[in-house]
């Protein structure tokens, strides 16, 4: 058997908001941009930035213990580019009039303007991978702009976002569970008329048999057990599908599962 490949570049699949990494260390101040930047936790809220082998500013930051994260605006896309293609081992990047420091509250090192966000991070923990290493940080201050700017995307090459996506169809599970009990559950856009959700029972010849209308959870979602109607559905629902309906979206089918047993 040939061993599966995986492409070099695979990583570039990958879709994220350009961050701006900032640190000060001693004398020595540096801006580097780092498209691999998220929150990994909620509460506390940490954010993580991973870096290459190559990269100068993780040195810094193992050294300070601290980093500010900026989340880069569609008007810093110049500044992104700038920040991403020199090393502060060959330059001091800071001189450039592209960038406008913000004064740090807890950390010693300065934040970047201009972006959807700035966060100044503690490090937490360090993680290292065979050839990156991301540096979590619990964010401890946090600056947000005046205005909703939009937000600088990278996905191989660097990107605005488009309109938002319009979701037009329900998607919808269900299954069968100890006792007759149908378990149902869908997500789908609410249009300018009923809210509420529509299940249906589809026999094999596609007839529906209707199963109540029911409200949303809090998340604008709906999940319920309901009763199963008739021992035909119970006892072979290989031939049955479930349809949920919501005005405003196309209906939503799903097959019956039952539920797979626990591993012991």
């Amino acid at each position: 058997m040939t061993a599966p490949t995986v492409p070099d570049d695979l990583w570039k699949r990958l879709t994220s908001t350009v961050g701006l990494v900032s640190v000060r260390c001693g004398a020595i101040t540096n801006v580097m941009a780092a498209e691999w930047s998220y929150f990994v936790n909620k509460a506390p809220l940490y954010a993580a930035v991973v870096l290459g082998p190559r990269a100068a500013t993780g040195a810094l930051i193992a050294e300070a213990g601290e980093f500010a994260l900026t989340l880069c605006s569609e008007d810093q896309a110049e500044l992104a580019d700038f920040a991403g293609a020199f090393s502060v081992a060959d330059v001091d990047k800071t001189g450039s009039e592209l960038i406008e420091f913000g004064a740090p509250r807890a950390i010693g090192s300065p934040w970047v303007a201009g972006g959807l966000l700035a966060a100044e991070c503690v490090v937490r923990e360090t993680v290292r991978f065979p050839g990156h290493t991301m540096y979590a940080g619990e964010v401890v201050a946090a600056h947000l702009p005046e205005g909703s700017p939009r937000p600088l995307v990278k996905h191989g090459a660097m990107y605005g976002l488009g309109e938002p996506v319009r979701r037009a169809a329900v998607a919808a599970t269900a299954q069968l569970l100890p006792g007759g009990v149908l378990r149902v559950a869908a997500t789908g856009p609410a249009g300018d008329g009923d809210a509420r959700w529509r299940i249906g029972l589809v026999s094999e010849d596609g007839a529906v048999e209707p199963l109540g209308e029911h409200a949303s959870t809090a998340h604008g979602d709906v999940l319920v057990d309901l009763p199963v109607p008739s021992r035909p559905a119970l006892e072979r629902p290989a031939g049955r599908r479930v349809v949920v309906e919501r005005d405003g979206a196309k209906p939503g089918y799903a097959r019956i599962t039952r539920p797979s047993r626990s591993p012991r």
